[in-house]
């Protein structure tokens, strides 16, 4: 699958930010090794060899990429009272 990603990075000295389709990022550090947080709060560490295109993307925070504050709306689905129910008529005409 193919797809267009736009991208927009602005340098400021050892300063970069990007801006994205899915927020806006920044990173310090110098060519080759840069320390940074992505649009989503993760933090992570890009070690490269510049001028190649190659380098390695270690995240450091774990694997959420919600904020704390969305996180705690978000709640799992819980099994209405009618399935509930449905199933315990089922298992006694089980029995």
């Amino acid at each position: 699958m193919t797809s267009w990603v736009f991208r927009k990075i602005f340098h400021f000295g050892p300063i970069r930010t990007t801006l994205s389709k899915g927020g806006i990022g920044m990173n310090w550090g110098i060519s080759g090794f840069r320390i940074g947080i992505s649009p989503t709060g993760r933090k992570y560490l890009s070690i490269g060899i510049p001028g190649t295109g190659l380098y390695f993307l270690k995240y450091l925070s774990g694997k959420n990429t919600l904020p704390n504050e969305q996180q705690k709306t978000i709640q799992k689905p819980r099994m209405t009272q009618y399935n509930q129910n449905t199933e315990h008529w089922w298992k006694q005409k089980s029995l």
